[in-house]
């Protein structure tokens, strides 16, 4: 038979529970975004060494890019 202390020990030991891995997983993504952002700033330090190193280039795909959103955007 169980009493009333049994149900309140088993709720409490749930929401323990229930706390545990919701800091767990509040832990893993802000692990996971702090990895995502240093592989953006990774990127874009690459993509920064390319348009140095091949600035015409870089100006050409830019120009290249935006006639074609600009073609886009008039549908």
């Amino acid at each position: 038979m169980t009493t009333m202390n049994d149900h309140a020990g088993s709720a409490a030991s749930a929401a323990e529970t229930i706390d545990h891995n919701v800091r767990a997983a509040g832990e893993q993504l802000a692990g996971a975004a702090g990895q995502a952002q240093h592989m953006a700033h990774q990127q874009l330090d690459r993509l920064a060494d390319r348009i140095r190193a091949k600035p015409i280039q870089s100006t050409g795909i830019a120009a290249g890019i935006g006639f074609v959103l600009a073609l886009l955007a008039r549908r």
